[in-house]
């Protein structure tokens, strides 16, 4: 029931942020700009609840620390958001949803290759499914509000492919005696470290005002969602495992869609509807696998 309540949870919380997003980024806050404040802010908030806890449980700065926060910080949040957030004024925010919440069809090839996870023929027909429905989005000229947007469907692949590569990462090489927080704290602030210089660099960074805009408060709320946000999403992993984990992704798409269509009035045709089903019902075949697995390997299924 723990485990649930924190999928329902971070689900509901991360299928919100494709529109708050998709908002910040058509009134003027630059993607980059934007990506650094998801990144510092909540880097500041959960710092300082690390900081402020009793006992030896701060971030830790090892070596093999170290390694591991740049490599999540990287994979977790700088080049999967970037990404994001470029494509987030461009496509619709339920379809954005759909198409970043591909996870667990990544994840499940890259655990194989890792050797994390066996072959099933029934998982390898929901990737299929899945492939099925990002082509439907794709492929029939009718499907996106504009042919044009095909490319950045495309493009915004990279990010379900780099946070699939960041949960395998994590649940490989999550170092040991370690809590969620300092975790979190550590990702955070390196991620936070690699922006800088990109958004100099692009001269993106985006001033707040007094007194506040729409704009501003809509990214003050997404720094407070992100914030417990890092926390579920560690916490998650480590008491169900990574395609327990991925589940949140059925959530997500719902939640995104609903929020598009509340927010911005964006309403699925014949074949994003039907992307919509594919790619739930895949989400669903390659997880309840998985789990099925770990019972069988176990004896047990997971918490």
């Amino acid at each position: 029931m723990k485990s649930l309540g924190l999928l329902v949870l971070l689900g509901f919380i991360w299928g919100t942020g494709y529109s708050i997003a998709r908002f910040a980024m058509t009134h003027g806050v630059p993607p980059l700009g934007y990506s650094f404040w998801q990144s510092l802010g909540p880097a500041i908030i959960i710092g300082l609840i690390v900081l402020m806890r009793p006992g030896d449980k701060h971030t830790a700065l090892s070596v093999s620390h170290t390694r591991y926060y740049l490599i999540c910080g990287l994979t977790g949040i700088v080049i999967p958001n970037t990404s994001m957030y470029f494509a987030a004024a461009h496509l619709p925010a339920g379809i954005l949803a759909i198409i970043v919440n591909t996870v667990p069809i990544m994840a499940y090839p890259m655990a194989l290759l890792m050797k994390l996870e066996k072959f099933n023929k029934l998982r390898l027909s929901g990737i299929i499914l899945a492939l099925i429905g990002l082509m439907l989005i794709i492929l029939p000229k009718s499907s996106l509000p504009s042919p044009t947007l095909v490319p950045w469907v495309l493009a915004t692949l990279i990010t379900p492919f780099s946070f699939a590569a960041c949960s395998i990462y994590i649940a490989r090489y999550r170092p040991a005696h370690s809590d969620s927080l300092s975790l979190s704290a550590g990702m955070l602030i390196f991620s936070s470290l690699m922006l800088i210089p990109m958004v100099i660099f692009t001269n993106s960074f985006y001033n707040f005002h007094i007194p506040l805009t729409m704009p501003d408060w809509v990214i003050l709320l997404e720094i407070i969602l992100s914030s417990i946000g890092y926390v579920l999403f560690f916490q998650l992993i480590k008491i169900a495992g990574p395609v327990y984990y991925s589940l949140v992704d059925t959530i997500v798409v719902i939640t995104g869609v609903l929020w598009g269509y509340i927010l911005f009035n964006e309403r699925l045709n014949i074949w994003t509807s039907l992307a919509v089903v594919c790619i739930i019902i895949a989400l669903l075949i390659v997880t309840q696998q998985q789990r099925l697995s770990y019972k069988k390997i176990n004896g047990t299924s997971p918490k």
